[in-house]
């Protein structure tokens, strides 16, 4: 059980609530909650994949494995999101409310939920929170736009960052694609032969590590310079 102070300063360090006073972040408490409650390690994700966004999920401490399945079932994703963060604050509204990700504890956790009617009702009547809200979501739109752009010219190498961009296009760190060369290869629309032989000249470069059917990527922040 945390003290009122650390509560406090735990709040104005979350996405969204930075710039609130402690006048409107007591009121926001007194009103909803905004209880932390804490999740142990655990071998099972605590959110799956295409389960109903119905709440904003704030991480307050420690760190998930986020991990993706695509649609056609071809490739696995999975990297690493550090507290303070949202977990899919995007998906709230909209036509499609679901989690496009699992999450799963990679150590004792701390989570905030607050359920969409709570938002409506009461987060969003604070301009801060309003702006802060708008403001996340307008610069992942804008790096989702500009990852879709064409590239003029493109080297398979281009071409293979480019798909792991898109990815990952709002992680840091350490990242993991579980794929086959084959199905990388038509992603991207290349030869097995090429693909593979770039993929080795990237990891010579230390950009990537290669194992089975695995792709690492040490440091996405080193890959996005490329």
């Amino acid at each position: 059980m945390i003290s009122i102070t650390e509560k406090y300063e735990l709040l104005t360090k979350l996405p969204l609530l930075q710039g609130l006073s402690g006048k409107e972040l007591a009121h926001i408490e007194s009103m909803i909650g905004l209880e932390v409650n804490e999740v142990p390690t655990m071998n099972r994700p605590i959110i799956l994949q295409n389960d109903p966004c119905s709440h904003l999920v704030f991480l307050t401490t420690g760190k998930v494995k986020r991990l993706y399945e695509s649609s056609d079932g071809l490739f696995v994703t999975r990297s690493v999101i550090q507290a303070p963060a949202l977990l899919e604050p995007y998906n709230l509204f909209g036509l499609d409310c679901r989690f496009r990700c699992s999450y799963k504890p990679l150590q004792q956790t701390s989570f905030i939920t607050v359920n969409k009617k709570d938002v409506m009702q009461h987060l969003m009547k604070l301009e801060i929170f309003r702006i802060n809200y708008f403001n996340l979501l307008s610069a992942i739109i804008h790096r989702k736009e500009e990852l879709l752009q064409p590239l003029g010219n493109p080297t398979i190498k281009n071409k293979i960052i480019q798909f792991m961009q898109r990815l990952f296009a709002d992680c840091k760190g350490p990242a993991e694609i579980v794929i086959k060369m084959t199905d990388l290869a038509n992603y991207i629309g290349e030869t097995r032969l090429n693909t593979s032989r770039v993929l080795n000249q990237m990891e010579d470069e230390n950009i990537i590590e290669l194992n089975r059917s695995l792709i690492v990527i040490p440091e996405l922040q080193k890959l996005k310079q490329e």
